[in-house]
């Protein structure tokens, strides 16, 4: 048996968060894995209303495969992904793919494939990879964010989670994706106003988020998400302008 693909578990049990959930579409409700041209993998999800994505430079796919796609997993294997330690008291390093299971393992050294039932290998468990075309995602990828004197400042995730929460507890909804959260920086970027964008909400509930300090932005996307054209376009515009 030979694996097609190796990476970060957290990374793919986090990106899995996007796939779709019994969707006809079957390609969406996969984690596609491709290879990138600056070295390592992307790892992409979508349901086809949000995506997640992440560059995992220390991802590996297989010289044959330009990219894969794993379809449904299983909640076990997941928690493995996430899992601060295995039953050898380390922690899981890679998650290696193949055509018909996939390894959650805690070696770290990958000059080797690991064995299914090793010590080192948390859980071997029963996958199935794709056979189908996973959509263009860098075709809805933006070039250039709209021009705004003040840009929204960086969020705490747990205070959109709470907020997320209330949501539900307002709407009576198991899940608060109708209505939408609406956010709104205030002109001295000292705070955020939180609505919620259902008929019912909209002129009723308000919420308040102080913001936290973050990195600068300078991009609307990480360079390894960038087109190549666009990547040059950027790295000639920072370069120094010969005298």
């Amino acid at each position: 048996m030979a694996f097609l693909a190796r990476v970060n578990p957290r990374y793919f049990a986090a990106i899995h968060q996007c796939a779709a959930k019994g969707d006809g579409r079957y390609y969406l409700n996969a984690v596609h894995i491709e290879r990138h041209a600056a070295g390592g993998v992307v790892i992409v999800a979508t349901n086809g209303h949000f995506m997640g994505a992440i560059h995992d430079p220390e991802g590996w796919i297989h010289p044959d495969q330009k990219s894969v796609l794993i379809g449904t997993v299983s909640k076990r294997l997941l928690s493995a992904c996430l899992a601060r330690k295995g039953s050898d008291d380390m922690p899981p390093a890679n998650l290696w793919i193949a055509d018909k299971c996939s390894v959650v393992s805690s070696l770290v050294e990958v000059d080797q494939e690991p064995e299914l039932f090793a010590d080192y290998s948390h859980l071997t468990e029963r996958t199935e990879l794709v056979d189908g075309r996973f959509p263009n995602w860098r075709r809805v990828m933006p070039c250039t964010s709209k021009p705004l004197e003040n840009k929204m400042p960086c969020l705490n995730g747990e205070y959109l989670e709470a907020f997320n929460k209330i949501g539900m507890m307002l709407s009576g909804q198991k899940r608060f994706g109708g209505g939408g959260i609406h956010l709104e920086a205030s002109q001295d970027d000292a705070s955020v106003v939180v609505r919620f964008g259902s008929q019912d909400l909209v002129n009723k509930f308000l919420g308040v988020v102080m913001p936290m300090r973050s990195e600068k932005i300078e991009t609307i996307l990480p360079a390894w998400a960038m087109s190549e054209a666009e990547a040059e376009r950027k790295k000639e515009a920072e370069s120094p302008k010969a005298a």
